[in-house]
């Protein structure tokens, strides 16, 4: 088994499914990045916002029990009354508690140092206000110094709260930035995933293509009647057994179109004995060995004659495109000088083409082929008779002769109608004659064409007929030797 067998489904269905989950797939990470990116975006707002509000509400709880705290030391001072100081103490403990906390919450920060100085001051001023050390006029004066630093410390919480404020202003910018970090992020990972998926769409869309294309290119075949080309097809297995049957039947066709080649060959072979007949018995008729004849009867005898010549060439025509395509002619191969040969055909449309006025352009080269002279010869007369025939008075021919390494092309073109789109298709088919019109009396027999494309064949060349805006371009394309001036 074929390793790159292992990779095709068995169905094409299975093949879509398969392409449209790998296409789809890309799309899913990207959308997953995308929400844990916007996860991790969210929470370290969350993070900042807890943070800064916590900041700011500690910040006013302090200035609060400070305040509580300066105005229960100023009753105490007034008043003397023990409770008084007795707040005091209490809004102290309760400042050194949510300073102590305050600064866990901000040992990294710039909020340390300004902490960690107010919760110095503050119990200094509270041991000032609460110490019973020295005489009543000694703690009182040190209790009404101390007071004056209350204002101190409300500096030091002012800036603190400024502070507060323009860390988070901080933060806020950094989450900006990082929300721009991590929106460039996403948008290339977005983008090389997009561009992955194209890359799966390009890979699927080939997948896909191919054995459709196999298929196409293998009815085509038929429908040019190429029943030698092996009908191969690989992808899924269904389009497989598809391909199996259409080569099938290209054996059944190329069987059955040997067996219609054998039995015209039979039937024209059958026809030439009594047809000889009939000429011979014309022949004498007209030489007048079996009597005298007035001038109706030889008229008679003279049609009767030509008729007899025009369906013994017609039926030579059958039979040698059948034996060619039976390829039971004998080849007899030898070296042929294609320009010599070439002229040779010219000469004998010379004629043909004075009386027209049609002008021959030659283009050869000293080249030689492996090929029967009498094929070759019967190519290149079919191919120049018909374009004179089809150039219209005042016209021009054109043969040109290409080689490139071991290589010839031959190039027969005329100015004349052209071939229709229509006719393009056909116009190889035996018995086969296009709608335009010629200058010929004689109709053809509609063989010249698929005569030549089969002795073309049977020397290892092609015979086509190429595009062009004017008139009909046929190219003959076969393997030659070396140029004979060398």
């Amino acid at each position: 088994m074929p390793v790159n067998r292992i990779y095709h489904p068995r169905s094409f269905p299975s093949l879509l499914l398969t392409g449209f989950i790998f296409v789809v797939l890309p799309l899913i990470v990207a959308l997953g990045s995308a929400i844990q990116i916007l996860d991790g975006l969210v929470q370290q707002s969350a993070v900042a916002v807890f943070r800064s509000a916590g900041r700011i509400d500690n910040c006013r709880k302090v200035a609060e029990l400070l305040n509580r705290e300066e105005r229960s030391a100023r009753l105490f001072l007034v008043l003397g009354e023990s409770e008084h100081l007795e707040d005091v103490t209490a809004r102290h403990r309760e400042i050194d508690d949510l300073l102590s906390q305050f600064a866990v919450l901000n040992v990294n920060n710039d909020l340390a140092g300004l902490i960690e100085q107010l919760q110095h001051k503050e119990r200094l001023l509270v041991e000032a206000l609460t110490g019973l050390h020295g005489t009543k006029a000694e703690r009182k004066s040190r209790q009404e110094k101390a007071l004056a630093g209350y204002n101190e410390i409300g500096s030091l919480v002012d800036r603190l709260e400024r502070s507060s404020n323009s860390m988070m202003i901080k933060e806020v910018d950094a989450l900006k930035q990082q929300a721009q970090s991590n929106k460039t992020t996403l948008a290339w990972q977005i983008s090389g995933l997009i561009g992955f998926s194209v890359l799966l769409v390009v890979l699927f869309m080939s997948l896909i293509n191919k054995p459709i294309s196999q298929l196409d290119q293998g009815i085509e075949r038929l429908g040019e009647g190429d029943f030698a080309t092996p009908i191969v097809v690989s992808g899924p297995r269904d389009l497989e057994t598809i391909g199996e049957k259409l080569d099938w039947l290209r054996k059944r066709l190329n069987t059955l179109d040997r067996e219609k080649v054998r039995m015209l060959a039979h039937i024209s072979h059958e026809l030439k004995t009594p047809l000889s007949s009939i000429k011979e018995g014309a022949g004498l008729l007209k030489d007048g060995l079996v009597g005298s004849l007035n001038d109706q009867q030889v008229e008679v005898v003279g049609i009767l004659d030509h008729n007899c010549s025009k369906l013994q060439k017609l039926i030579q025509n059958i039979l040698d495109f059948n034996m060619a395509q039976a390829k039971e002619m004998p080849l007899d191969f030898q070296d042929v000088r294609v320009d010599a040969l070439m002229t040779d055909v010219a000469e004998d449309h010379r004629n043909a083409m004075l009386a027209r006025n049609i002008h021959l352009r030659m283009e050869l080269l000293p080249v030689r082929v492996n090929a029967n002279p009498n094929q070759l010869k019967t190519v290149l007369d079919n191919l120049l008779a018909n374009a004179v025939k089809f150039t219209q008075d005042d016209g021009e021919i054109g043969i040109v002769m290409r080689r490139k390494g071991q290589i010839l092309r031959l190039i027969v073109e005329d100015s004349g109608p052209g071939i229709s789109e229509e006719d393009r298709a056909q116009i190889f088919l035996p018995f086969f004659q296009g709608q335009q019109k010629n200058r010929s009396v004689v109709k053809g027999s509609g063989l010249g064409l698929a005569i030549s494309k089969e002795y073309i064949q049977n020397s290892g060349g092609t015979l086509r007929l190429l595009p062009s805006e004017q008139g009909a371009r046929f190219e003959v394309v076969m393997p030659c030797g070396q140029d004979e001036s060398s």
